[in-house]
């Protein structure tokens, strides 16, 4: 599970570079823009850390 929740965060890192980036790697100018991706993606990166941690808490639970 780590790895598709791992692998979930890099899509999402992914996604933002290209939706502040244009289509030559120059970044975008609308800084509200910007700044709603960032916060949308900085959602999805918390969803997929909180996933991580439920997995750590439950291995933590059934090894005692």
């Amino acid at each position: 599970m780590y790895h598709f929740a791992c692998d979930r965060i890099h899509e999402v890192v992914d996604d933002l570079y290209e939706a502040i980036h244009d289509n030559q790697g120059y970044p975008q100018e609308d800084f509200e823009k910007v700044y709603r991706e960032v916060l949308e993606s900085k959602s999805k990166i918390y969803q997929e850390l909180d996933l991580i941690k439920t997995l750590i808490d439950e291995h933590q639970a059934k090894s005692q």
